[in-house]
């Protein structure tokens, strides 16, 4: 069980990651996509009733799970309700007429939040009450500009929604997942080393007193999906990289200006990269409205930049002429005149579109060409053919009294 809190900036792709992870899950396990989604938290009693209502096992969807810590800050039987579903303790209403109580509950949480959301509604009463160390928060920001005109292949998402099935499937089975032999000593080091690290920071103390016992449900997690009921070294160490990974980001986001992850902090990007991006993004050459909206400047401003090139082309004899820009040379990032330059800024000025002249044969020839992401995709594996269930023996009519009833 895991309560996963994805931060990041409006419009950098947590709707869209979820929305992947979901079309995986809703293949692989139908039934409980539908039936055991709980969209939003109400309250500690409406959520326990909604946990009772299917069988102490859901996920929590909350888009805006600021209302979830505000709210908790309001009514303090929601974060301790939060807390229990956390441990799998048992949870029950207080209400004197139809008591509701869930015993044992599978409840995992999927919440959103921007970082100025956070950070607003952290409170000292639940940072020491344990709210926060709960939470697996993961930070989520855009990286890169994917074209439009690239789409995932549609044999991924079957292929991924059965990878989980058979893992859904074999956790069913598997009973208890515990340490292989060889990964106690494993287990022990990462231990000491993060509670050593959140012990160092004193904004990090609140978010990290359990990250351990995340370690050990994401390891947990990895064997499943490899069909292990023992976690290795392996699983323990992917798992304290996930985890150290989200102790850094918590100091990010919290402002912590002591730890020297937050000088690691992305730097935005210059106007400069900003539109060589778009170029690429298109191939080596872009129009005015694929660029100018998405780097906030003018015309102007983008053709003063070294390393960009204007020209104007015509796809017929009328209409407006269509403004193209493209990176001059190979170099993307060196300023280097190009032959015939000299010649270009002797004659501007004389004709109100001599800047704007067609590119040049070297130009032509040294454009950059599209290509395709899936050159660079492996192939697909195909799925392991499943293992032949056989049937344990039966025993006879004497030793087994349940035939009986058949």
């Amino acid at each position: 069980m895991l309560h996963v809190l994805l931060c990041g900036g409006t419009g950098e792709g947590k709707g869209q990651s979820w929305g992947l992870a979901s079309a995986v899950a809703k293949d692989a396990n139908t039934t409980f996509m539908a039936h055991h989604v709980i969209n939003g938290v109400v309250g500690g009693a409406g959520l326990i009733q909604a946990v009772a209502d299917r069988d102490g096992h859901a996920l929590i969807v909350d888009t805006e799970y600021a209302r979830v810590l505000r709210a908790g800050r309001r009514q303090a039987n929601l974060s301790q309700t939060l807390r229990d579903l956390w441990d799998g303790a048992t949870v029950a209403t207080s209400r004197a007429k139809e008591p509701v109580q869930v015993d044992e509950p599978r409840v995992s949480v999927m919440g959103h939040i921007t970082p100025e959301e956070f950070r607003a509604s952290m409170s000292a009463t639940e940072r020491d009450g344990g709210s926060y160390n709960r939470l697996l928060i993961l930070p989520v920001t855009q990286v890169c500009w994917l074209s439009e005109r690239e789409h995932m292949p549609a044999h991924l998402i079957p292929e991924a929604g059965e990878a989980m099935a058979r893992a859904v499937r074999f956790a069913t089975r598997a009973g208890l997942v515990t340490l292989a032999d060889d990964a106690y000593d494993t287990a022990d080091v990462i231990r000491r080393d993060l509670l050593t690290k959140a012990r160092e920071s004193d904004g990090l103390k609140p978010f990290a007193a359990r990250c351990n016992e995340q370690v050990r449900r994401v390891a947990a997690l990895f064997a499943l999906f490899d069909l292990r009921s023992q976690i290795t070294t392996a699983d323990l160490e992917a798992a304290a990289a996930l985890v150290t990974y989200a102790m850094e980001s918590v100091e990010e986001i919290t402002g912590d200006t002591h730890s020297p992850s937050t000088l690691r902090k992305r730097q935005p990007l210059s106007l400069a990269e900003k539109v060589r991006a778009r170029i690429q993004m298109h191939g080596g050459r872009a129009t005015s409205s694929q660029i100018l909206p998405f780097v906030g400047a003018t015309a102007a401003e983008v053709k003063a930049l070294p390393g960009i090139v204007v020209t104007v082309e015509r796809s017929g004899k009328t209409g407006r002429p269509a403004t193209l820009f493209t990176l001059r040379g190979d170099d993307f990032g060196n300023p280097e005149r190009q032959p015939g330059s000299a010649d270009r800024d002797q004659n501007r000025g004389t004709s109100r579109y001599a800047e704007l002249e067609p590119a040049s044969a070297e130009r032509e020839e040294n454009r950059a060409t599209v290509v395709r992401l899936d050159a660079y995709r492996p192939a697909p594996i195909p799925a392991p053919a499943p293992v032949k269930w056989t049937p344990a023996p039966v025993q006879a009519l004497a030793d087994n009294p349940f035939r009986a009833l058949l």
